[in-house]
C-alpha cells in the first residue's frame, strides 16, 4: 500500500483538530441525564440477559461448541467477573465478588437458578455503582484500549463486552435447536 506525503499531512492535521474537540466533548456531558439514561439501559440488558440465560435448560450449562471455547455458565460468569473487576479496579471500591472467587470451583458449583440470582445481583450492583460514583470520578479519564476514555463511558464499554458474550450465548442456543427470543431493544 503506497501512502502520500499528502495524506499523512492530512491524518495528522485531521488528528490534531478531532483530540482537542472529543475530549471537550467528554467533559460537556450532563452526568445526571447519563445516570438516568444509562440505568434505563442497563434495565433493558437486565432483561435481555435474563431472558436469553433462562432459555438454555440446565443439564446443558456446561454446553461449549469447542473444547477450548467457554461454556454455557462461563460466558454469563465471566460478564460477572471481568466487569466487576475492572470497575472495583477502576472506581477504587470492594469487590463483591472476592471472597466467593477465592472459593475454589465457586462458580461451577452453582445451580442454573443460583446463577440466574448471581446475574441479578451483579446487574443490581452495577446500577448502583454507576448512580453512586460521584461526577467528579466519572469524568477522571482511565487507559482503555490503547487510549483513554472516561469512566462514564467506560460503563457503556463494559456493557458493550456483556453484549458481546450475549451474542455468543444466543448462538450456543441455536446450536442446541433452540430458536432464541428476538431482541428486545431499549
Amino acid at each position: 500500500m503506497k501512502v502520500s506525503r499528502k495524506k499523512v499531512l492530512q491524518s495528522l492535521v485531521t488528528g490534531f483538530v478531532a483530540v482537542p474537540s472529543l475530549s471537550k466533548a467528554n467533559t460537556n456531558v450532563d452526568l445526571s441525564k447519563y445516570k438516568e439514561e444509562f440505568a434505563e439501559a442497563w434495565k433493558s440488558s437486565k432483561n435481555y440477559t435474563l431472558t436469553i440465560y433462562n432459555q438454555m435448560p440446565e443439564e446443558k450449562m456446561e454446553f461449549k461448541y469447542t473444547p477450548e471455547s467457554f461454556s454455557w455458565r462461563t460466558q454469563f460468569v465471566h460478564c460477572i467477573v471481568f466487569t466487576t473487576a475492572q470497575l472495583c479496579g477502576r472506581l477504587n471500591i470492594a469487590n463483591p465478588y472476592e471472597a466467593k472467587e477465592k472459593k475454589q470451583g465457586y462458580w461451577k458449583t452453582l445451580s442454573k437458578s443460583e446463577l440466574e440470582q448471581e446475574l441479578i445481583g451483579f446487574y443490581d450492583w452495577v446500577e448502583k455503582v454507576v448512580t453512586e460514583t460521584h461526577t467528579d470520578k466519572l469524568l477522571q479519564l482511565e487507559s482503555y484500549a490503547g487510549g483513554q476514555i472516561p469512566i462514564w463511558r467506560l460503563f457503556y464499554a463494559l456493557e458493550n463486552h456483556i453484549i458481546h458474550h450475549r451474542g455468543q450465548a444466543i448462538c450456543y442456543l441455536r446450536l442446541n435447536g433452540i430458536t432464541p427470543v428476538g431482541y428486545i431493544g431499549w
